[in-house]
């Protein structure tokens, strides 16, 4: 199962599986989860900060309404020198979905390259078709 991927010092990916597991999360020193998804729970509220983004992982969803808000909540944690695991289910599409947003805006990059640096961090990452689309849409907006 291995732990949570550091993409950034700040900024882990990961699963249910990972953000259930205290132990875990205290020894990358995370500080705060975003959970993107609309049914895992927040198992330890109250030591952690968290924030939920309620999205299923189909077609239909509209992750990019979140994208900014997410990228605030990232930042925020970061400049309180905290750590954010960004979890859905399985951490392969939804949370991965984040994190590549959350890399193009803030490092100024194109999909394509985001997409590579995560993988090779996280190799079974596959955020879906509509996702993937959803964030082209976003790279044109932030390397306009």
């Amino acid at each position: 199962m291995g732990g949570p991927v550091e993409i950034l010092p700040f900024l882990y990916l990961g699963s249910a599986y990972h953000a259930a597991r205290r132990d875990m999360l205290d020894a990358l020193g995370i500080t705060a989860l975003l959970n993107v998804s609309s049914d895992c729970p927040n198992h330890f509220e109250g030591h952690y900060q968290y924030k939920c983004i309620p999205v299923e992982d189909n077609h239909k969803a509209d992750i990019s309404s979140w994208f900014m808000e997410a990228i605030e909540y990232i930042d925020a944690v970061k400049d309180c020198r905290g750590r954010v695991l960004v979890h859905s289910q399985a951490g392969i599409s939804r949370s991965a979905t984040i994190c590549l947003a959350y890399l193009m805006m803030k490092k100024r990059v194109r999909l394509e390259e985001a997409f590579e640096f995560v993988k090779q961090r996280r190799s079974i990452i596959s955020p879906n078709f509509s996702f993937m689309g959803q964030l082209l849409q976003f790279e044109s907006q932030v390397l306009a």
